[in-house]
């Protein structure tokens, strides 16, 4: 963030800077993107009305064939779900409040500043990634004696209690602040709580050797920058109702075209959605370099325990007790992106059954629930926005499965009498104004950031789909029939080892997996209807191409629909078959004026990306909907 304006603020013995932060278009221009958002929806929800109208308009005279229609449909509704949620989150977010501002970046200078407690909890990830994450934090470019750094780690690591304490040694000749390694020994029958109690365990821990004002945390991969806490704590500070305040997370070790969506997925969700729901006070813990106030935490009875979600569940709870979490939109952390497909896909499940988990024990932020008796309606209405997103996944599933089935062709001579039906002149045209508003669209919300970007975004929610719908599927049994597990995305191990030149796996391997398989099949069995309607298209027979390619499927949308998730569902393949190499953690690394081990051009990294122009799946797009429609 480029400091704009910059103003000071004397707050009580604190010296605060202000500056503002550089706005992005949203921020800029927020009727365009109202409107933009509203147009471009309304148009949409009118061509699955004129859908509607037309399969009952043809329900008595086509009783073999109707089935297909009111199925391809479901499914073409099923296969926006996601896209509905997000755009209702924005809509909401910009008619529910009339402040456009940024948030302003703050910074504490001077020697005078409250007392911080920062834990880096563990679990198994390798010595030197943790040891890393430990020396930058000890590092901060804050008072020595106003904080304390503990490691807490629940791998019970010999080797990483041996690092800590040589840092520990180390810092105490230096006069740095207090470095300490904690391990909690679990009594037979205890649950664990893996990561929430972990952090539980060093707040109990801390409070008995000596309570601070504040405590903060880092994933054992996220590598603070030096001014993270003089960045933070203001927010704190300067608000009282403010309980907790999250930054972005940034990957340092991302390939460059980012092909899964790694960091496409935070870089849209920070940019875009997050900053919105800040403003209407409901803004989620994004797990990883935070900062957030004791006394908050006492308020509501310690930091929640939960199997998953730890964080969301902290924030949600801070909002019906009546706290506000806001969300600093500056890239203070650079982490670690899983290494390899299977980790990602992994810690995209795992994400999933935490947000599940956190949803079922807020009643899906329904009234009624004593867990959120206090939150706003626009809280409340955010948090199930959130909640049916974790659950969309189950609609994708049905409707990539009976989307190429409804719309396999059928003998011409049970479509002849759609030949007379009227409007289908208008539903054509209905669709072509929707499509064309809805690239617009996607170009004024995303195009700062980088439209391959929001490809890649869109691309993981199909390829992972049946992956996180069989989470989704599995919260519904009882916990005695599927048990709460934890995996750390930093200890799932790749057998390809694609994105390493020199241990990466033969292409054979790699493509003759359970995983790579479940794709090849699903593109198969998509493609096959999707090439006999072309074939029918182009076939010499009038009555054939006609029948099978046009009258039947007035539905264009469902073909592209169909088309895009086959397109999306080849991403793992592609990666497969092309992999990025991604050098070795330590190649990506280098020594700073302090002799700390830091990103490489790590300023850099925290920029978009300058992808800003059309995709060549757009120009396909387009080119197909124009030769469709003229055919």
């Amino acid at each position: 963030m480029h400091p704009l304006g910059e103003s000071e603020i004397q707050h009580g013995p604190y010296k605060i800077k202000r500056s503002t932060c550089e706005p992005v278009p949203l921020e800029l221009h927020p009727n365009l993107f109202k409107f933009s958002n509203l147009i471009s929806w309304a148009l949409w929800f009118l061509y699955i009305t004129a859908e509607f109208h037309l399969a009952l308009s043809v329900q008595a005279g086509t009783p073999k064939i109707i089935w297909r229609m009111w199925v391809v449909l479901w499914a073409e509704v099923c296969l926006s779900v996601q896209e509905i949620i997000l755009a209702i989150n924005t809509i909401l977010a910009l008619f529910g409040t009339g402040d456009t501002r940024t948030r302003p970046c703050y910074r504490l200078v001077g020697s005078s500043t409250p007392t911080v407690d920062v834990f880096i909890p563990c679990c198994g990830e390798a010595i030197d990634v943790i040891i890393d994450t430990v020396a930058a934090a000890a590092a901060q470019d804050f008072p020595s004696q106003r904080f304390r750094v503990f490691v807490l780690d629940d791998g019970h690591d010999k080797g990483l209690q041996q690092a800590v304490d040589v840092l520990s040694k180390q810092s105490a000749e230096k006069n740095g602040p207090v470095l300490c390694y904690l391990s909690r020994d679990l009594r037979p029958g205890d649950q664990s709580y893996f990561k929430a109690g972990n952090l539980r365990f060093g707040i109990e821990q801390t409070q008995r050797l000596g309570s601070s004002d504040y405590l903060a945390s880092l994933d054992a991969d996220m590598i603070p920058e030096p001014d993270w806490l003089r960045r933070m704590v203001p927010h704190l500070i300067l608000d009282d109702a403010v309980a907790l305040a999250c930054p972005p997370q940034r990957y340092y070790n991302v390939p460059n075209t980012d092909p899964l969506g790694q960091q496409a997925d935070f870089d849209i969700w920070f940019t875009i959605f997050e900053p919105l729901n800040d403003r209407l006070d409901a803004a989620m813990c994004t797990g990883s370099g935070f900062v957030v106030k004791r006394s908050a935490l006492n308020d509501i009875g310690g930091w929640p325990l939960a199997h998953a979600g730890e964080d969301l569940m902290c924030s949600a709870a801070l909002s019906n007790a009546g706290w506000k979490v806001a969300f600093v939109r500056e890239d203070l952390q650079l982490g670690l992106a899983p290494e390899s497909l299977r980790a990602h896909v992994r810690q995209r499940m795992r994400w999933t059954v935490a947000g599940i988990e956190v949803h079922k024990q807020f009643g899906f932020y329904l009234a009624g629930s004593r867990f959120t008796s206090q939150m706003t309606w626009v809280q409340r209405g955010v948090g199930l926005l959130q909640a049916l997103r974790d659950y969309a996944p189950v609609t994708n599933v049905l409707a990539l499965v009976l989307l190429p089935i409804a719309i396999y062709p059928v003998p011409y001579e049970d479509l002849a009498v759609m030949a007379t039906v009227e409007g289908l002149f208008w539903l054509q045209s209905i669709f072509l104004a929707a499509f064309l508003a809805h690239k617009v669209n996607n170009y004024i919300m995303y195009a700062h950031i980088g439209y391959q970007r929001l490809a890649s975004f869109q691309s993981m929610d199909i390829y992972c789909t049946p992956y996180t719908a069989s989470c989704c599927l599995l919260s519904l049994l009882p916990s005695t029939l599927c048990p709460p597990t934890f995996e750390v995305s930093g200890t799932i191990l790749s057998p390809a080892n694609e994105r390493s030149v020199l241990r990466r796996k033969p292409l054979p391997y790699r493509l003759l997996t359970l995983d790579m398989l479940i794709y090849f099949s699903y593109i198969i069995f998509a493609s096959i209807p999707l090439g006999l309607r072309f074939l029918a298209l182009t076939s010499p027979d009038p009555a054939e191409s006609s029948g099978s390619g046009i009258l039947f499927f007035p539905f264009i949308g469902a073909l592209l629909k169909l088309l895009d998730a086959i397109l999306k569902a080849a991403v793992p393949l592609w990666y497969m078959l092309y992999p990025p190499t991604v050098p070795e953690r330590g190649e990506l690394m280098e020594t700073d004026e302090k002799g700390l081990r830091r990103p490489k051009n790590r300023r850099t990294l925290n920029f978009r990306g300058e992808d800003r122009g059309w995709l060549w799946t757009d120009v396909l797009e387009v080119g197909f909907v124009c030769w469709w429609l003229w055919w």
